[in-house]
């Protein structure tokens, strides 16, 4: 299910790795998780993501080439964040039906996914990564550094992301 990079990294690193245990365990109790991986080199891809193929299961998608330790982190949160489905569902419905502003959708899913981020946070101070894994992971500095509060949190995405390619702007195009 995992690649062989990531089943390594988590032989490793038991913080890690009963962090995405108990992740999986209570994200999927009652529905179904596909794990798809991908290549690519271009920057402007999601590294992960997930998606409801049907209404007891969860895709989450990870690019393959990429750090273990970010492969780890991205399917953590990604796990963390599948949980909001029902919430993800209703701002959709309501975007459909024209019923909420494109602004009030792309705020609602953000508020949902700083849930995750916030989660993510916690998870990460058990992971007892080396100064050099730290170093060379693109998520684990990017979570850490995340402000604690939603306005900062949108602030924060926006320095993250390059102009017109922030997370609020995607989501209002979607």
């Amino acid at each position: 299910m995992m690649s062989p990079k990531l089943r390594q990294f988590l032989a490793t690193h038991p913080g890690a790795s009963g962090s995405l245990s108990n992740a999986l365990s209570e994200a999927f109790a009652s529905r179904r998780v596909q794990l798809y991986y991908f290549y690519t080199d271009d920057t402007n891809v999601a590294r992960a993501f997930h998606y409801y193929p049907d209404e007891s299961s969860v895709g989450i998608a990870i690019q393959e080439n990429q750090q273990p330790s970010d492969q780890c982190i991205c399917l953590i949160f990604e796990t963390l964040n599948s949980e909001r489905e029902k919430q993800f569902q209703t701002f959709s419905e309501e975007a459909q039906a024209g019923t909420i502003s494109r602004t009030n959708f792309a705020i609602g899913i953000l508020r949902q996914e700083f849930v995750a981020v916030k989660r993510m946070k916690v998870l990460l101070r058990h992971f007892n990564f080396s100064k050099t894994e730290i170093a060379a992971s693109d998520y684990y500095k990017s979570f850490m550094d995340c402000p604690n509060t939603f306005d900062g949190f949108l602030s924060y995405t926006t320095k993250l992301w390059s102009q017109g390619n922030d997370q609020m702007t995607f989501y209002e195009q979607q």
